[in-house]
């Protein structure tokens, strides 16, 4: 190396120095092919060009060193420099990559292979350079090919036609793999398939006389073909292949809509529905013969239900390729190998074939946007999403640098070998070992993934597995676990084929178990599930589906929460996983537009209550978020009630739904007033409300009413202002910061009258001194009972701080997260009560959920002493503004 660049030094002329120091002064992946480049740049020029004189040329320089094919195109066409450097930096359009269809046909193929490798250069540079994203190299290095595709059609045309006249049908040429996926790597062979309108008739007639259509529009391909694969001095434009025909090399080259119909309905085999998923018309009659493919294809490569059959296929195709790389001995294969490419995009195809029928929201046929789609609609966790994205991006980056050199179709190198040392540098590592670890951590993560999305190997069935098996695997309760499976083995609810598959889910399934909050709770619930034929049938729809069991088993997990909702209205199931619920807010308009689709309040609401609780599992909502959207099941439960009874009274709310904070087991504290003494009918009409919520599940507290169990249920307007002004004690005062009007003429004058009992005196030290031993009276009495929420740093102290606050700063919030924010604006240091706030909320959550805390268990005596210590200095922060 150091030879060459004094040989150079001395036989260049002064001007081509620069260029020789840069590549002895920078780390290059191959300085030596950069130099043996440049000086056959200065051969071929002598001068150095003037776009060289600049940064431009260390930039050539460095693409010298990645690629010895774009290098000596360069060499051959140092005229085009000027327009590389005037394109290079900037992001094209779609027009810009049409070539132009003139000249005669060596020079028209000549003009293509220019064009072709002239973008390539582009591409390469704005890649080396870091200019431009994977996403847009790749769409740049499809639209290149489409472009030629285009003009070669065009150039052939052109030619037929007037040999043979013009034919009376449209031409289609589709493109296939990752050509439709506008996803073409450096070296990608062209994947088309020839599509013709109909095989009856005729070409018009020309020099040569006339063609049926069929051997007109086969002539045609052949000639399209030739004209982008021939080799010619400028090489070849495309490889292309065409074997993913109908019946391969064994059928015709070109066919025409009913062919491809009776094929793909009778003949075609599941792999070819695989090929069909990417497919794109490429070139021809795009718009109307094309549309035409699509819709006839997608027939065939969709199902309106979800697919199972699919996975087999998955699972033979992936050990056909395994026997195929195994001859390939220690070189490594970034495509085909264990935890290649190829494992990345069949997750994504099979998962588009497996439930794109039922849900076309998952489909595309970019690997990217297709990732992207099956997190966004819940088929793929973030963290498998953001894994499988990166290595995806890592191993396509590793094709293209290794494909870069000589523009060659491979995807294999020994790891041993220089030219993986060369592959690290242009991947950006120091080293070969250094790129070797990365990436076989890279392929061992997608083969992890592959192998739990379709598990093969070893699987021990359910009914071989012990109590000690289960110990050793971390379960909490073996014993029990090991009960439910007994029980589940035995169950006479299950067939014979229902019992097998159970069974030989065997481990797998044992894991997405252990995954589950509560094991127990899971199995317990399961038996209960299978009672109901809904619940059998929805398990068994599911039970290769990796994520839908996964929630369903978070489902089963809680205590009693998801089961009793299931037995009440066991059709929930139907709609419990549609993407659509779980993307969507449950807002009052949503659940409006189910109601009216389903027609029965217990339905809506028992789903959206789950909905609700599936989007705070998947991320969608934070725990407020999630009290917010339970408490709108609820206040659309409460309104529809309230309208269909019509009572004589303002139906107004406290506690948690007042403050729209409801969760898991929330009573539901309601006041019912008049504007003029209610009589029977008000009663009888209070009376109905309460019974048609508690059949919907709800637990009605009344208590919160004048003198409390021993009051009116339903009181008029002038008796509770009364009240309030003589009677209500300094507890009331505090409960009614949640107070909240909900339907009905006289809620203003209400509201009002709440407004003036809560803020007509301001808080004075006295007050404060008796809401401190209020607070201590309750950690006394219940702090035992109820440690989480009345004992010392419990949810109560938030409680406390919000009531207190809104005495004191005159602001009616209602809502405990909002007072704590507010408070926070106005003195910085209470910033922390509002994320102790989601954590303490997150925890009551959890245990009322599953009887225990799950995640918190370990951490919740640490968090409860650190909102004690700010409930404390909350305390004494008041004491100061009100001494």
């Amino acid at each position: 190396m150091k030879l060459l660049v004094e040989k150079l030094k001395s036989s260049l002329p002064q001007e081509w120095h620069p260029l020789v120091e840069f590549v002895e002064r920078e780390k290059l992946p191959n300085p030596r092919r950069a130099l043996i480049l440049l000086e056959k740049l200065y051969r071929k020029v002598n001068a150095l060009p003037e776009p060289m004189r600049g940064e431009f040329g260390s930039h050539v320089v460095r693409l010298f060193s990645y690629s010895q094919f774009l290098g000596e195109f360069l060499v051959r066409h140092p005229e085009l420099l000027p327009e590389l450097e005037r394109v290079y930096g900037k992001t094209l359009s779609p027009a810009d990559f049409r070539p132009p269809v003139e000249g005669e046909r060596s020079s028209f193929m000549k003009g293509l292979r220019v064009f072709k490798h002239f973008h390539m250069c582009r591409v390469l540079l704005r890649d080396i350079l870091g200019l431009a994203p994977f996403s847009e190299l790749v769409r740049d290095v499809t639209l290149i090919h489409k472009g030629v595709t285009a003009a070669a059609l065009e150039f052939a045309s052109r030619e037929f036609e007037r040999r043979y006249g013009k034919p009376s049908s449209t031409f289609l040429v589709v493109g296939m793999g990752k050509a439709a996926g506008f996803e073409l790597n450096y070296s990608s062979d062209l994947d088309l398939i020839f599509v013709y309108g109909s095989r009856y008739g005729e070409t018009a007639g020309g020099s040569y006389g006339k063609l049926q259509n069929h051997d007109y529009f086969t002539l045609l391909a052949k000639e399209v073909v030739e004209l982008l694969s021939a080799n010619t001095p400028e090489g070849i434009c495309c490889v292309v292949d065409t074997r993913l025909r109908p019946n391969g090399t064994m059928g015709p080259l070109v066919n025409d809509l009913q062919a491809l119909e009776q094929y793909y309905t009778a003949v075609a085999r599941p792999w070819e529905r695989f090929a069909l998923l990417k497919a794109q018309p490429f070139a021809g009659d795009c718009d109307g013969l094309g549309v035409e493919f699509l819709k006839l294809t997608r027939a065939f490569v969709f199902r309106k239900y979800v697919d199972l059959t699919l996975i087999e296929e998955v699972l033979r195709l992936k050990e056909l390729i395994k026997a195929k790389v195994q001859k390939k001995g220690a070189k490594i294969d970034l495509k085909l190998g264990k935890g290649g490419i190829r494992e990345v995009e069949f997750i994504v195809q099979a998962f588009q074939l497996i439930y794109g029928g039922k849900f076309p929201q998952i489909r595309s046929r970019n690997t990217l946007v297709a990732l992207k789609r099956l997190f966004k609609w819940g088929f793929l966790d973030r963290r498998s999403y953001t894994d499988l994205r990166q290595a995806y991006l890592f191993l396509r980056r590793a094709e293209h640098m290794l494909q870069v050199t000589h523009f060659r179709q491979t995807q294999t190198f020994h790891p041993e070998s220089e030219e993986a040392a060369e592959l690290a540098l242009k991947m950006g590592f120091d080293s070969r070992e250094a790129f070797l670890a990365a990436l076989r951590e890279v392929m061992e993560r997608v083969n992890g993934y592959f192998n739990r999305f379709f598990p093969t190997g070893e699987n021990r069935p359910l009914s071989t597995i012990t109590e000690e098996d289960l110990r050793r695997m971390g379960f909490a309760e073996p014993a029990e676990v090991k009960r439910f499976i007994e029980v589940l083995l035995s169950s006479k609810k299950l067939s014979p084929e229902e019992l097998n598959r159970l069974d030989v889910m065997g481990e797998r399934f044992l894991e997405l178990l252990l995954e589950a909050p509560s094991s127990k709770n899971a199995m317990k619930n399961l038996v209960a599930l299978f009672d109901r034929e809904e619940g059998k049938l929805f398990f068994f729809s599911i039970l290769n589906q990796v994520n839908a069991l996964r929630l369903l088993l978070f489902l089963l997990s809680t205590k009693d929460f998801f089961i009793s909702r299931f037995r009440a209205t066991p059709e929930l199931v139907d709609f419990i996983f549609r993407p659509e619920l779980i993307e969507e807010p449950v807002t009052s308009e949503v659940i409006e537009r189910y109601y009216g689709l389903l027609g029965n309040l217990q339905l809506v609401k028992n789903l959206f209550e789950v909905v609700a609780l599936l989007r705070y599992r998947l991320a969608r909502t934070k725990v407020e978020e999630f009290f917010e959207e339970f408490t709108t099941v609820c206040d659309f439960a409460l309104s529809r009630i309230y309208r269909e009874v019509s009572p004589p009274f303002t139906v107004s709310s406290l506690g948690k739904h007042g403050s729209r904070e409801m969760t898991v087991g929330s009573d539901l504290d309601l006041l019912f007033v008049s504007s003029a003494p209610p009589g029977e009918e008000g009663a009888r009409s209070a009376v109905e409300l309460i019974k048609r919520l508690e059949g919907l599940g709800y637990e009605v507290d009344t208590r919160l009413r004048p003198f409390g169990e021993k009051g009116e249920l339903v009181f008029t307007l002038n008796y509770f202002r009364k009240y309030l002004k003589e009677n209500a004690r300094l507890w009331e005062r505090l409960a009614f910061t949640r107070f909240r009007p909900f339907a009905g003429s006289i809620s203003s004058e209400v509201e009002e009258a709440v407004r003036e009992f809560i803020f007509s005196e301001p808080l004075n030290l006295e007050t404060l001194e008796g809401i401190v031993q209020m607070r201590e009276r309750l950690e006394r009495e219940l702090g035992r009972k109820e440690p989480l929420k009345y004992g010392r740093g419990g949810t109560v102290d938030l409680d406390f701080i919000s009531y207190t606050y809104q005495l004191y700063s005159g602001k009616w919030l209602r809502n405990t997260l909002k007072a704590l924010r507010t408070l926070a604006e106005q003195e910085p240091r209470f910033e922390r009560l509002v994320e102790l706030y989601r954590r303490l909320r997150q925890a009551e959550t959890e245990k009322r959920l599953f009887g225990e805390l799950v995640t918190y268990g370990d951490r919740i005596a640490d968090l409860r002493e650190e909102v004690r210590t700010f409930y404390l200095e909350f305390t004494e922060w008041m004491r100061e503004r009100l001494s």
